[in-house]
């Protein structure tokens, strides 16, 4: 129940980065348009797509966690023993749930204190934008914290079938 719920926030949180990052690429080929062959660029285009870029990139690394594509070295990895291997994944996710924590932490203290300041094209909340770090350490929080429960409870499934 648990992994299906998991996926499907997976696919769900992929398809809305890709959606967001299609929609920034057309704001910004429209404010090229809109400045260099029309002479009237678009205000706050550029304001726009950098929001929606910090949301990209927040959330795309949250989808990458739930994804396990992350960058790893996977040589090593796989010419660990067994043990070595279990104990590495655990660091591995404990990294992870730790720079996720301090995303919400951090995140959500900055954001509070730049919920007053806004943009000079858009006049929208700095903390808005500010808000993909704790949204998207939350979703990773989540995402590592399933998987860490998966390599320990794996681990454990294979001690108790070892001790029978």
């Amino acid at each position: 129940m648990y992994e299906k719920m998991v996926a499907l926030l997976t696919k769900t949180l992929t398809a809305f980065t890709a959606v967001m990052f299609l929609i920034m690429t057309t704001l910004v080929c429209l404010q090229v348009f809109y400045r260099y062959v029309l002479n009237a660029p678009l205000t706050g285009s550029e304001e726009a797509a950098r929001a929606i870029l910090i949301y990209v990139v927040i959330l795309g690394a949250a989808a990458g966690v739930g994804n396990r594509s992350h960058l790893t070295i996977g040589y090593f990895y796989e010419r660990f023993p067994s043990m070595l291997k279990k104990a590495a994944s655990v660091l591995y996710f404990i990294s992870i749930l730790s720079i996720a924590l301090l995303f919400v932490i951090k995140g959500w203290d900055l954001a509070q204190r730049t919920m007053m300041q806004t943009t000079p094209a858009l006049r929208i909340p700095k903390g808005l934008i500010v808000y993909a770090f704790p949204i998207g350490g939350a979703l990773m929080c989540i995402y590592s914290i399933g998987l860490l429960k998966g390599v320990l409870g794996a681990s454990n499934n294979s001690q108790s079938s070892q001790n029978k």
